[in-house]
């Protein structure tokens, strides 16, 4: 079964995972060394940030958390930067 992948989605993902690095000042390499240093976790960078692939929720999460942005933050920037992303609620 082949898996979902929604290339608007990983675009603007990938955007504000960079805007995100950019504000540390931190090149990719560096952020990932500080994760593994602090988590005892590998994490690409480069991969999330070139949008190609799906990440996984959890690999969201670290990256979020080593931010200091929650996740709800994270999306709703995703959905700034592509207004197209954003659902619309049938309950308003």
């Amino acid at each position: 079964m082949e898996q979902i992948k929604n290339e608007r989605l990983l675009s603007a993902v990938k955007l504000v995972l960079k805007e995100l690095r950019a504000k540390t000042g931190l090149t990719q390499e560096q952020v990932a060394n500080n994760i593994k240093a602090n988590k005892d976790l590998s994490i690409h960078i480069g991969r999330n940030e070139t949008g190609n692939q799906n990440m996984t929720v959890s690999t969201l999460y670290e990256l979020c958390e080593y931010y200091k942005v929650s996740i709800s933050e994270f999306f709703k920037r995703v959905e700034e930067v592509d207004k197209g992303l954003k659902i619309k609620d049938i309950n308003k």
